[in-house]
């Protein structure tokens, strides 16, 4: 997950909006939420439909889970920016 450059990337993007934001708790919460949520319905859906390489597919939940999380982080750092002006 974490081992390709684009995982990298993500990772990087995550902390960095957490950093950035106001309410860190609250932004950290929702990321996380959003990680496990998208992460449990690809590898869930593996378990169920029994296809593919298992391993594979946790390693694409994860980096979908990542990609998830940020765009969640951004659109919450977003919207708590825009409500204090």
């Amino acid at each position: 997950m974490v081992g390709s450059p684009l995982g990298i990337l993500l990772l990087i993007a995550a902390v960095y909006l957490i950093v950035k934001s106001s309410q860190k708790t609250q932004t950290a919460i929702r990321m996380i939420i959003a990680f496990v949520v998208v992460v449990l319905i690809c590898v869930g859906s593996n378990l169920l439909l029994r296809f593919g390489d298992p391993g594979a597919w946790g390693q694409i939940g994860g980096l979908v889970g990542l990609l998830v999380a940020v765009i969640t982080g951004w659109m919450h750092v977003r919207s708590a920016r825009s409500a204090t002006t």
